[in-house]
């Protein structure tokens, strides 16, 4: 049976419904003022991966959005 995931948020114990990279998820530290639990990191090469429930996943979209879409343009060349 699969074990279910907690926000890596601290202080939130809501069931996770996203995983993301820890590089990714770190701007919810810089411009939030989160708390983050990372997993499976083994620096520097993994850097690890977060657990984010819905509402934190929404706030990280949110935060996100303009760096996603200046990474995805660069990628197109």
């Amino acid at each position: 049976m699969a074990e279910k995931k907690t926000c890596s948020v601290e202080g939130c114990g809501r069931e996770a419904v996203r995983e993301i990279s820890y590089l990714d998820a770190k701007i919810l530290e810089e411009r939030a003022g989160l708390k983050l639990k990372v997993y499976h990191a083994h620096p520097p090469r993994r850097p690890g991966i977060v657990y984010l429930c819905e509402e934190h996943y929404k706030l990280w979209k949110k935060l996100s959005r303009e760096d996603r879409k200046i990474k995805e343009l660069s990628m197109k060349g």
